[in-house]
This record gives structure tokens, sequence and C-alpha cells, in this order.
């Protein structure tokens, strides 16, 4: 794989010095509560002036995650702002041999963000992201600093997945548009996910960005899109992309009962009230991991992008907020 090495060795033992250090001090929680009229900056912002990334390099970025489930997603989107913490959890994961309620009870004493949390109750997507932690950092910087442009870039390869007929309706997932003409990707069965695996170089048909590889963080013998073993999601997925305006939509009744469930009292979360409410980055979490794709701080333009756009995911709250919604989770809790 390209631009890992030392890179990844030194994230990896910064994630393990800070893992220990978990034991001494519990992570602080932050507001939970729908995002600000005004959007506050990362605890850990970097200055200096940026260069917004374009459209070929996003599409690059996510192409190996661009057809997963909206729900896993948007899971993943918001993990990706956290490398270390989806470095330790991968590390967990794969030295963890326990099983049903046993295994639940241990993932509640992790103090990691619940959205880390939810994508242990998915292995492969996990370790799609911790086994290539540089790739991750780089999604995670690019959702933060360009979420709209990030959901443009997948509903661009998405259309040409679906231009080039690898992606449509199965046993696995339905294939549909949102009145915006979004594509959206959901599972056939409510209760069941199943996790794609795919070549980009092969899925979106011929790639148009020669300078842009998709990163190679995909298996190159991989083809079209393929299944393994569905994945019960019981109250796991909790979340889904609000496209357009770049935003993470949070079904609160779901997020609150993940929340009871897989965080030991002393350190859970504050409970989100109301229906619906929007994600919000808690820089705590990434414990001053510095930002490094490849911008070094955040444009006015670019502010006052994101600015207008949580205004708008802001003003769909209240004009929405007494209505139901069926993103994200399921009832039930998954047993393993």
């Amino acid at each position: 794989m390209r631009r890992q090495t030392n890179w990844f060795v030194c994230l990896v033992a910064s994630c393990l010095g800070v893992t220990s250090a978990w034991a001494q001090a519990p992570v602080q929680a932050t507001n939970m509560a729908p995002l600000p009229q005004t959007a506050a900056q990362p605890a850990n912002q970097p200055s200096g002036q940026v260069n917004i990334v374009s459209l070929p390099e996003l599409q690059a970025l996510v192409a190996p995650v661009a057809l997963y489930p909206d729900a896993l997603l948007a899971q993943m989107l918001m993990a990706a702002t956290y490398p270390l913490e989806v470095a330790s959890a991968t590390i967990w994961l794969q030295n963890n041999r326990l099983t049903g309620s046993a295994f639940e009870a241990a993932l509640a004493q992790q103090r990691w963000d619940n959205s880390v949390k939810s994508l242990v109750h998915f292995p492969d997507a996990l370790k799609l992201l911790g086994n290539q932690l540089e790739w991750t950092h780089r999604l995670g910087d690019a959702f933060l600093v360009q979420p709209a442009e990030l959901m443009q870039a997948v509903q661009a390869l998405r259309s040409n997945a679906r231009q080039a007929g690898h992606l449509q309706s199965g046993t696995q997932m339905v294939v549909s548009t949102d009145p915006l003409s979004n594509i959206i990707i959901m599972p056939a069965n409510p209760e069941v996910i199943y996790v794609p695996t795919y070549n980009p170089m092969v899925v979106y048909g011929s790639w148009p960005y020669p300078a842009y590889l998709p990163y190679a963080v995909y298996n190159p013998g991989w083809g079209a899109m393929a299944f393994g073993v569905g994945i019960g999601v019981g109250v796991a997925l909790w979340a889904t992309p609000y496209w357009g305006y770049g935003s993470i939509y949070i079904n609160n009744g779901y997020y609150n009962r993940f929340n009871t469930l897989y965080n030991a009292p002393g350190y859970r979360y504050p409970a989100r009230v109301g229906g619906a409410s929007y994600w919000a980055y808690n820089g705590a979490h990434r414990y001053n991991v510095p930002y490094s794709y490849p911008n070094h701080g955040v444009t006015p333009a670019a502010q006052q992008h994101l600015n207008q756009a949580r205004q708008n995911a802001q003003q769909h709250v209240q004009a929405h907020s007494g209505t139901s919604n069926s993103y994200g989770g399921r009832s039930g809790s998954r047993r393993h």
C-alpha cells in the first residue's frame, strides 16, 4: 500500500500511548445537541491557509467506501475524524475473544466515541479504517474541512457505478434516489447490513482521473460488487448522510439506546433530546492529532460554506422536529 509504513507505525505508537492514558483520566463528553447556528472551531483547529481539495481528489479518497450502505458510510465518516480511536478499537477487536453479553460489557468500558464503537459491530468496515490509518486520517480531515464536497464526490461515484451497471438493487441492498436525485443505498432487510467489497478501478467503469487514482486500500483482486455474510444491525447504526448539506443526520432514539447499552454510566454521553439532531465534531476524541490532508487550516470561504450548511441543517431540524424518521439504527440490541 502506498503512503503507509512510517506514518502508520508512528500513529499506532501514539495510539497505544493514548490508550494507556485513558485509565488515568476519562474523556470529557460534550453537549450532543443539534449543531449551533454558528459553527465552533474544532479544539485542535490549525492555523494557516488551505487549498480546497478538488472533486477528482475527493473522489479518489472516498472511492473505496462510496458504495457502502448510507447508514454504515455515515458511521465511517464520523469515526474517521478520530483516527487514534479507530486504531485502538481495531487492535482491541483483534485481541478480543469475548462473545455475547461479555463482549458488550467489555465494549462498554471503552471510552471511544460512539461512532467508533458502532463500527466494532462491523469488523470489516472497522478493519478497513484501522489497517489503513493514513487514508483514514485524510478521509476524516476531508470530511471536517469539505463535508458537502465530499458527499458530492460520493454521489458522483455512485452515479458512475450505476451507469456502469455495477450498482443496482438486489437481495443485499436497495438502490434508489431521493427527491433531489441523490442516490440512496439502503439494506434490503432493515435488520441486516451487508458490507460490500469491490475494486474501484472496476466498479466505477473507466476511471476518469489518471492523476488521482483511488486510494489503494482495497484488495486489487476484488472485482465488481460482492458481499460477505450479513450482520445484524441492532442499535449499532443510528445515523445517515444528509446529502447536499455535508451533515450527518442522527436518529436520537437509536443513538440514546446505543449510548446506554455500550457506555458505562461513569462516562456515558448526555442523551440527545428530541427525535433528531445533527452530528457535531468532538475534538476531545482526536487527542491533538494534527490535520494532514493536505490542508493546514480553513479558509474564510470554506468556513462560511460550513456555517451555511449547518444553518440549513439546523433549520431542517426545527422544521421537522415534530415528525418521526426512519434513518439509522434499528430496534433491539445486537448479540454476538
